[in-house]
This record gives C-alpha cells, sequence and structure tokens, in this order.
C-alpha cells in the first residue's frame, strides 16, 4: 500500500494520518505529548513536522481529537472544554488482563468484525495492548459528543471480555502515537490500516443498541407531538451528559463522597444502566469507576468498598433503571411523574444536586448539575458570545464608540458657532443633520463646559 504523509484531497485513508487530516478535518489543532505535562500542537499543514519529530520515537501520545488552542495556556487547552473537532473514536484493549495474546485478541476482532457485531477498524495500534481507530466522515461538531459517547460506551460492552478499557473514553483522551515507541516494553507501535474509507456516526450508530424509533409523528388535542426518535435521542443525550458531570464530581472531589458514597454510586450505576445492555457490564463499568471513592466515619477513618457491596447496589439500580425505562417506552418516551407507581425515575437536578451535596463551587464546573442561577448566567454569556459573533459590540464598546460621536458633535457646533455666532440652532441642525433638540443640549454642554462663548 502506497504510504502519503501529504494532506489528500479525497477521503481515502492511506496513511495512518488521514484519520487525524483530510480536507474535511482542518479545525483546531492535534495535541503531542512525551511526558503529559508539555504539550505540542500540530495544524493541517504541519503533517510533515508531525511525523518527523514523534514516529520512532520514545513514548509519545497523540490526541484522538482536535482543539481550539490558548496560545497563553497551552497546557490546559487539551480539554473538553477547547474540544474544536471530533476527529476519530478509539477504543482501548488490554488484552494482557484477560491472560490473552495480541495474535488471540486480534482472531477474535476479526471474528466480531465478520459476524458484524462490530465494524471493521480503519486503524489498528499494536505494542504492549491494542487500540482499534476509527475515523469519522468529514470530522464532528463538538455538539456530537454525546453520540461518539454512546457509541464509544457501546464498542467497549462488546469487547469487555477481551479486555476493554471502560475509563477509556473520554474525548480529550490521547492515544499512543502510531510508529512510535512503548517505553514500557521497547516495543514498536505497529500500525495497520484494516480499512481504508471513514465512517459517519450513522454507519457506527448501526453497531449499537437502537438508539431510537422512527415512527411519524401525530396530533392529540390539536398539538403536534415531539417525533419519538428526537425524545429518544434527547433523553440519551441528557443521560450522557448525567453521567459527565458524575464523573467530574469524582475528579473535582478527590473520591472525597462522605455523607453520599452510596447514593452516589446507586445514581452513577443507574445512569450506567441506561447505556450498555447488561448488568455484568455495568458492573465493571461502574467498579472500575468507584475504585477511588471512598467515605469517612466520625473518627476520620476511611470507609472501604467491598465488592460484593457494589454488585447489589449495581443490581439494584439497574433494575431500577429497566423498570423505568420499560415505562418510558410504554408511555411514548415520556417521563410520566405518578408517586405511587412503583417506577424510580431518574432524580430531577434539584433533588440530585441536594442528595450529592453539590457546592455552587463544584456546579460551575459541571454541565447539568447545576442550579437556575448558573443556568441564568450561562444562558446570559451564550447570548453575549452570539450577539459579539454577529458584530454586535460589547456595552463598553458601544458607550466608548457614543462618546466619540458626541465629542465629534459638540466639536462641529463649536466650530459653526465660531464661524458665525449669529447662526440659529435650525440652521445648525440643518448643515448636520440632526434635530435641533440635539443642538440645544450640545450647546448646553458646550457652554457649561465653557469650550466657546456665545
Amino acid at each position: 500500500m502506497k504510504e502519503t504523509h501529504l494532506l489528500c484531497n479525497h477521503t481515502k485513508i492511506n496513511y495512518w494520518t488521514d484519520l487525524w487530516f483530510d480536507e474535511y478535518k482542518k479545525s483546531g489543532y492535534i495535541a503531542v505529548t512525551s511526558n503529559l505535562k508539555k504539550y505540542s500542537f500540530y495544524g493541517s499543514n504541519q503533517i510533515e513536522s508531525l511525523i518527523n519529530y514523534n514516529e520512532n520515537q520514545l513514548s509519545r501520545y497523540i490526541s484522538v481529537n482536535a482543539f481550539g488552542v490558548d496560545w497563553e495556556d497551552i497546557h490546559h487547552s487539551r480539554s473538553t472544554f477547547h474540544l474544536k473537532q471530533i476527529r476519530n473514536i478509539a477504543i482501548d484493549i488490554d488484552q494482557y488482563t484477560k491472560g490473552l495474546t495480541i495474535n488471540q485478541t486480534l482472531d477474535e476482532i476479526q471474528s466480531l468484525i465478520l459476524d458484524k457485531i462490530l465494524p471493521e477498524p480503519n486503524l489498528v495500534l499494536i505494542s504492549h495492548g491494542i487500540q482499534l481507530v476509527y475515523s469519522i466522515h468529514q470530522g464532528a461538531s463538538p455538539e456530537m459528543g454525546w453520540l461518539v459517547g454512546y457509541i464509544t460506551e457501546q464498542f467497549i460492552e462488546k469487547l469487555l471480555y477481551l479486555g476493554a478499557d471502560t475509563q477509556a473514553k473520554d474525548l480529550a483522551r490521547l492515544i499512543r502515537f502510531p510508529k512510535s515507541i512503548n517505553q514500557k516494553n521497547g516495543e514498536f507501535v505497529r500500525t495497520e490500516i484494516w480499512y481504508d474509507e471513514p465512517y459517519t456516526l450513522r454507519e457506527l450508530q448501526a453497531y449499537c443498541r437502537p438508539l431510537t424509533k422512527y415512527r411519524s409523528p401525530r396530533k392529540k388535542q390539536g398539538r403536534m407531538l415531539g417525533n419519538f426518535d428526537e425524545r429518544l435521542t434527547a433523553f440519551y443525550k441528557i443521560n450522557y451528559y448525567r453521567l459527565e458531570d458524575l464523573r467530574k464530581l469524582a475528579i473535582i472531589r478527590n473520591g472525597n463522597f462522605t455523607y453520599c458514597r452510596n447514593t452516589y454510586i446507586y445514581i452513577l450505576a443507574y445512569h450506567q444502566s441506561l447505556m450498555v445492555n447488561s448488568q455484568s457490564t455495568v458492573f465493571e463499568i461502574i467498579w472500575n469507576d468507584v475504585k477511588g471513592i471512598y467515605t469517612e466515619d466520625k473518627s476520620k477513618s476511611v470507609e472501604k468498598l467491598t465488592k460484593s457491596w457494589v454488585k447489589k447496589t449495581v443490581k439494584s439500580a439497574y433494575n431500577d433503571a429497566r423498570d423505568f425505562f420499560e415505562s418510558f417506552v410504554a408511555n411514548g418516551y415520556r417521563i410520566v411523574f405518578k408517586t405511587k407507581d412503583g417506577i424510580i425515575k431518574p432524580y430531577k437536578t434539584e433533588n440530585l444536586i441536594k442528595k450529592l451535596h453539590i457546592t455552587t463551587e463544584e456546579q460551575r464546573k459541571l454541565r447539568t448539575l447545576i442550579n437556575c442561577d448558573i443556568a441564568r448566567e450561562r444562558d446570559t454569556e451564550r447570548k453575549r458570545l452570539e450577539r459579539r459573533k454577529k458584530g454586535m459590540k460589547s456595552m463598553e464598546e458601544y458607550n466608548k464608540l457614543r462618546q466619540i460621536n458626541k465629542d465629534n458633535m459638540k466639536n462641529k457646533i463649536e466650530g459653526l458657532l465660531k464661524e458665525n455666532p449669529n447662526i440659529t440652532n435650525k440652521e445648525i441642525a440643518g448643515k448636520l443633520g440632526v434635530s435641533t433638540k440635539t443642538v440645544q443640549r450640545y450647546k448646553k454642554e458646550i457652554i457649561g463646559g465653557h469650550h466657546v462663548s456665545v
């Protein structure tokens, strides 16, 4: 297969860089690091440099997606906040944790592909473990992050028995740099192109549990109900962001959930149960998530979690989530709140904030677990940014420009008065194209400021 390092004008994948850069994947920069502390960023016109400085080098990592870089704060630019374009989906497989060899695992992956359980990856990276990378046709907007997350969750579930990493799914994450050297074992990161055409998100979604059911909208009491497809999609989107916030909360607190640890684990397991298909999968994901979670008793001793307790909690959450989802479907993809139906529904935002004691400071770092005041602030800021994009000036800029125009007008009036002290307000207004009242107001200010003797 011919290898090309140049930016192609088509979407065929000939070389590994074509997954990161093509005619549509130019928005933002790809991050590369060797120590997870210092980052270099590469744009679509720097592919040769990307290859020359990183291939055959020890311990190199590359971001799966592209970011808008804050050049004054480069280190923090590799974050979901700065995410500019989603370019790939990557799955990490640590087959050695299951006692499998590389070849055994690759054979299993081929079987899943032949059985149409899994799409053929565009790129396979092989060193100590295996990474499957799927290129997204034309890239995707950060707004589609929830769908990319949904697809990633589903693919991980299919590959769990081979050692798929349940925690490697962040949109800002890194993977091993193709053709670099793995410092753990000194092995070259083998790079294989398996499928040479990128996938649309819809094509990848076809391998997941059905996300939507297509039915025609119907009318009721003269009003058009929302399309079932849209309702179910909105539900999964909200659920994905809820999970994202719950996991971020654990990072913010460094795992300290004193007084609410059990509640937190149940809620986390409940929302995870709405994303994947089996209770065993939920347990494996949740167990990995909560290993660092703890609570302190009155003596400040740390109370450790046990696998048996987490399994019981996951079982309870999974059964509650299953009953809720069956009710949700039966009610036309609507959440019907009835106090006596026995259905445990997802907590409303305000209740969840109370149960997990989420502070205002913590809420400001989250996406959906926020109170009304923060939501209002963000909406105001969003509208302000939209106005800036449309060319509207800020209030400070507007007032500054207004003052400049006002000073110019006063100078013109003052000039006319100096030329002809007997000129009337009506004559001045006619010359300057303003009202006589405006002239009168400015003349008072001029006289008050002793600019001219009238």
